[in-house]
């Protein structure tokens, strides 16, 4: 039995981009990332050990969208694989950034990547 542990709406402003006035003035990032684990064989028993701590995601996110990337995919591809590093219990990854706004000459939105990535043991 699987469990889905999920943080959304995670909203930074931070400085991504491929244009010079995104690296100056920055734009709005939302992320929401769902993180699938195998349910313990004793349950959760009320202990975080045997979660996934969703207080360190949302540090490990943050500390990587601070390091200004071209890509939003590079930022998914970052925060995947430093999750699996951080996170043991993770099985299975789910990243979506959405870059509010984006200069694309006309009205958007947003652009958005989901990237899906299975831990690789």
């Amino acid at each position: 039995m699987s469990a889905v542990i999920s943080l959304e709406g995670l909203k930074f402003h931070a400085f991504h981009g491929v244009h010079p006035q995104e690296k100056l003035v920055g734009s709005i990032f939302m992320v929401d990332v769902h993180l699938t684990m195998q349910l313990p064989g004793e349950g959760f028993q009320d202990e975080l050990a045997n979660t996934i701590d969703y207080e360190r995601v949302y540090a490990t996110v943050a500390e990587i969208m601070k390091a200004p990337r071209y890509l939003i995919e590079t930022l998914a591809e970052n925060i995947t694989e430093a999750i699996f590093r951080t996170q043991p219990l993770v099985e299975e990854a789910h990243v979506i950034i959405s870059k509010m706004h984006p200069p694309v000459g006309g009205e958007c939105l947003k652009s958005k990547i989901e990237l899906k990535k299975t831990r690789s043991y």
